[in-house]
């Protein structure tokens, strides 16, 4: 008879009674809350200090300009006098008396602009070469007649693009965030995994009372039952995290619509990335227990669970790559991978560079690959439950396969 619902009842009731787990689980939105509003409040208020002091302000200054183009009338506005004396100037700002010296080259298109100056600061110096740039920019303005010409020297125009795809208009790049959302699921849902798959199937023969537990569930229930278990741990903690953040989306959505444009949600391809997310998360949930199943401690485990935790998350490295290149052999080779397949053809899917029959292909080989190494993972379970001083080694393996 399966008792597959007494696992399961028994580790869920027994994680989220804890605590500790509680304190853990409330602590990160909280602390990731409040960090965000501080590192906000304060970036805001850094970023407007260091513009004010970063900006084009009068000044007293001496320049030489040999490019002809500085308006004497428009360099006094700022504070600027000729210079007589381009080295006695120079000497002067080392020594203190001057406050900055700026060069005008001969060709400002092609050369830069140099600035001798006393210093204000690793912030404020910027303010010399906002000056120097400003002066140029209104010297050239004021030798223009048209006003519209003068407008585009200082503001390049921006263009609007339209672009269609089968007589449609094409969404653009607004289409990818939504399934990429996926991308940033799995990796966090990785990290939430990886210890606790490992640590729950690790204790039970660190404790050395799995043969007890064996005589009243089999291998395969008990395996399942702390699977299952600990993804409805994982979701109660994803939904504690969840709530802070759709209460942001609430209100930044409504800032953003107007200066971002809509975003645009593809159903083919959302659906794609759910069964992906979903084949992924059961993928890494059955690897990480095969690595609790390999070994006879925590200690033990931990080089075989960064591993399995590099092997997952490898892609994500290579997700510009993997978006500019769809068809390079090497993203084919990334997309096929059985470790590398969840987030390589998430990261297509979103950029639509993964065709209908690619996204059968790798959802099947997802769920496949799974259900594989769940089965392996109950396997290396049954067979070296007992086995309290050593990690199994393949050998052992073949010997069990033998017998």
């Amino acid at each position: 008879m399966s008792r597959i619902g007494t696992v399961i009842r028994f580790e869920f009731t027994r994680a989220v009674k804890k605590p500790a787990f509680w304190i853990g689980t409330l602590a990160l939105p909280l602390v990731v809350v409040l960090v965000s509003l501080l590192v906000g409040v304060g970036q805001a208020a850094g970023t407007d200090s260091a513009l004010s002091r970063a900006s084009a302000t009068k000044t007293p200054f001496h320049y030489v300009d040999r490019s002809g183009l500085v308006s004497e009338s428009v360099a006094a506005r700022w504070g600027g006098t000729p210079s007589d004396d381009e080295s006695g100037d120079r000497a002067d700002v080392v020594a203190g008396r001057l406050e900055a010296l700026v060069v005008f080259p001969a060709t400002p298109s092609t050369e830069s602009i140099r600035v001798t100056a006393t210093d204000r600061g690793l912030f404020e110096n910027n303010a010399y070469a906002s000056l120097a740039q400003r002066v140029l920019e209104q010297s050239v303005a004021a030798g223009v007649d048209d006003p519209e010409a003068v407008a585009l020297l200082r503001s390049p125009p921006s263009a609007d693009v339209t672009a269609y795809a089968d007589g449609r208009v094409a969404p653009g790049w607004l289409s990818i965030v939504p399934p990429l959302l996926y991308v940033a699921a799995f990796f966090g849902l990785v990290i939430l995994l990886a210890a606790r798959m490992v640590t729950v199937v690790v204790e039970e023969k660190e404790n050395r009372i799995s043969e007890m537990i064996l005589t009243t569930v089999t291998a395969g229930d008990l395996i399942r039952g702390k699977v299952v278990a600990m993804l409805l741990v994982c979701l109660v903690q994803i939904g504690v995290f969840m709530v802070p953040g759709l209460l942001s989306l609430v209100v930044v959505v409504p800032l953003l619509a107007g200066r971002v444009g809509h975003v645009t949600i593809d159903p083919w391809r959302m659906l794609v990335g759910a069964l992906l997310l979903v084949g992924g998360v059961l993928l890494a949930s059955a690897l990480f227990v095969a690595v609790g199943a390999a070994v006879p401690s925590i200690k033990d485990a931990s080089a075989l669970q960064s591993t399995a935790i590099f092997a997952l998350i490898i892609p994500v490295y290579a997700a510009f790559f993997v978006m500019t290149s769809p068809t390079s052999p090497v993203v084919a080779f990334f997309t096929y991978f059985p470790t590398f397949t969840p987030v390589t053809a998430m990261v297509r899917n979103a950029v639509g560079a993964l065709s209908p029959l690619e996204s059968v292909v790798c959802i099947v080989e997802v769920f496949g690959v799974a259900v594989l190494l769940l089965w392996f993972a109950q396997y290396l379970f049954r067979h070296s439950v007992a086995q309290y001083g050593s990690k199994v080694t393949l050998r052992q393996i073949a010997s069990w396969r033998r017998s």
